[in-house]
Parts: C-alpha cells; sequence; structure tokens
C-alpha cells in the first residue's frame, strides 16, 4: 500500500508538473531543492564534508555554503526534467539541446566496436540518452532498479523512450561486453563507491576513491573507443558536451594498465566537476571505502 500510495502521488506530482510552462517547472524544482537543502540535514553534512575536504582552502565556507545550495537545487530541477521527458516531444528536446561533438560519438559508433559512454551523476544526466536517441543514437544505460516496483516501471518507460535501453546494475561484464560486439553503446555513470571487492583506488580530488574496476577491464578487453559525455545546465535547457575518444594506455602490463586507465577516467570527471562543482551528487559517500592502511571513519 505504502508503495502504491507513493507511485500515486509521484503521479499527482506529474500531472501538475505537466501543467506548468518549462521554466516554472524548473524555478519548481530548485524551490523543492532548497526545501530538502533546509530539511535533509544528514545528506547535507555529508555533502559539506566532502566539499571542504575536496577543495580545502581553495573555497570559503560561504563558497561551499552557495555549492550546496546549488547542488540540492540541480537535484529539484533534474527531477523535475525527468518527470517532463517522459512526454517531451523529441522536438522540444532537441530545442533545448545543445550538442557540441556529436560527430565523435558518430564516428566511434562507425569502428563497429560499441562505444563506451564514460559519465558521471552530474547535471541533468538523465537526459543524455534522450537527447542522443532524438538524434537517431540511442544508447543501453546501467542503473540501480528503484526499489518501489511501481516507481520503477515509471522511470523506465521514459528511460527507455527513443530506442533507449535500461540494464540493470547488477549486468554481469559477460552480458555487456556482448553488447558492445554487437557494435551497442553502454553508458557508464562512474562516480560512485563501490566497496573494497569491485573497486580499484585511484586519486579523485586528492584522497583514494574506490572506484569500480568492471569499466577498465571491459575497455582493455573489447577495444570499443571510451567517449567522454558531460551535460552542463544552460538558461532553458543544457549543453552536451561529447569529447574524442579518450586514448587509454597499454603497456601489457595488465594490473598496471587498470590502475592506469581508471585514474584517466577518474580525473576526466574530477575536471568537469572542478569546473561546475553544483552540478555533482556530493550528498553521496564517495570516499567511504578506504584502502585498509589508511581506513578511517566517515560522518554517518
Amino acid at each position: 500500500m505504502k508503495e502504491k500510495a507513493t507511485y500515486l502521488a509521484m503521479r499527482l506530482l506529474s500531472a501538475f508538473v505537466e501543467t506548468l510552462s518549462f521554466d516554472a517547472a524548473l524555478k519548481l524544482g530548485a524551490r523543492l531543492g532548497s526545501l530538502m537543502h533546509r530539511f535533509d540535514k544528514r545528506h547535507r553534512l555529508i555533502a559539506l564534508n566532502n566539499l571542504r575536504a575536496s577543495f580545502k582552502n581553495e573555497k570559503s565556507e560561504a563558497e561551499l555554503d552557495a555549492i550546496l545550495l546549488g547542488v540540492y537545487q540541480n537535484i529539484g530541477r533534474s527531477g523535475i526534467e525527468a518527470i517532463r521527458l517522459a512526454t517531451m516531444p523529441p522536438d522540444e528536446i532537441k530545442a533545448r539541446t545543445e550538442i557540441v561533438g556529436l560527430e565523435h560519438y558518430r564516428a566511434a559508433l562507425k569502428e563497429h566496436k560499441g562505444v563506451i559512454l564514460l559519465g558521471a551523476h552530474f547535471g541533468s544526466w538523465e537526459w543524455i540518452p534522450l537527447a542522443l536517441g532524438t538524434e537517431g543514437a540511442p544508447m543501453h544505460v546501467i542503473v540501480r532498479p528503484i526499489d518501489n516496483p511501481y516507481l520503477n516501471q515509471m522511470v523506465q518507460g521514459m528511460r527507455e523512450r527513443f530506442g533507449n535501453v535500461v540494464l540493470n546494475k547488477r549486468s554481469e561484464t559477460g552480458e555487456i561486453i556482448k553488447l558492445l560486439r554487437q557494435g551497442k553503446s553502454i553508458g557508464f555513470l562512474l562516480d560512485q563507491d563501490v566497496g573494497r571487492a569491485k573497486a580499484i583506488f585511484v586519486d579523485y580530488f586528492g584522497r583514494p576513491a574506490a572506484t569500480n574496476k568492471a569499466l577498465a577491464t571491459i575497455a582493455l578487453r573489447t577495444g570499443a573507443p571510451v567517449v567522454p559525455m558531460f551535460i552542463i545546465r544552460k538558461k532553458g535547457g543544457h549543453q552536451l558536451i561529447i569529447e574524442k575518444p579518450m586514448t587509454l594506455p597499454r603497456t601489457g602490463n595488465l594490473k598496471q594498465d587498470m590502475i592506469d586507465i581508471t585514474t584517466l577516467f577518474t580525473k576526466k570527471i574530477e575536471f568537469y566537476v572542478r569546473q561546475y562543482p553544483d552540478h555533482w551528487l556530493w550528498l553521496h559517500r564517495r570516499w567511504k571505502t578506504q584502502p585498509e592502511e589508511t581506513q578511517k571513519a566517515e560522518p554517518s
């Protein structure tokens, strides 16, 4: 009953959001984000500690507070956008998306090795697959299913518009490799703590971060080009930046190559987060898992 009630509440919110103009809907999202910032003390403290440790003497407390409010407002806006994306016409998505570097993605597809799309929980990340889908270049997206099955079905319907396909986060590496060898594109968000068993520890904002080693393994085994994609919020829409495929080190030393490649991926994410710190999900306990020799307790 609780799951159904939550689902019905979301349907009512969606119906209301659909009555608003795009700009009014984004203002609502920002207000909802501001409310979350005010009342979500637990995650607010996690995020503030993450920001302090990452920027140290680079930014004042006032600057960090402003970034943190922006983080919550971005979450609110992105959530409202996800609602709108469920029914937004393809022409409107195109009109609200400036794509820079689409030719790099199309050229990578022509190699027929599949394409690995590198991204993060950054900006309005749900917007990316739909923007590419409207350009006739859909992708497979790896996501953790929402615990509420009714909401999961609702969100999956949005994500799979325009030819996109949702893959469960628990998908086996072999399944992903098979899809790449079929020439498919797979989107990876490589910016969350994965625990010790699945991790390679690489530097992220000056601290060891447990980062999923599977992406480096897949890139090495398939030779699929790795194309970074990051979406920047602009007035009235977004700018989607698509970079050229990354040049990956291949020395023959598998262990070192995996470390170097994962470091390369992580530094690319850090590059964008440093430019647009309010776009990233600082609420996540990114540095929760530490190497055994440096394990420290983090705020819960």
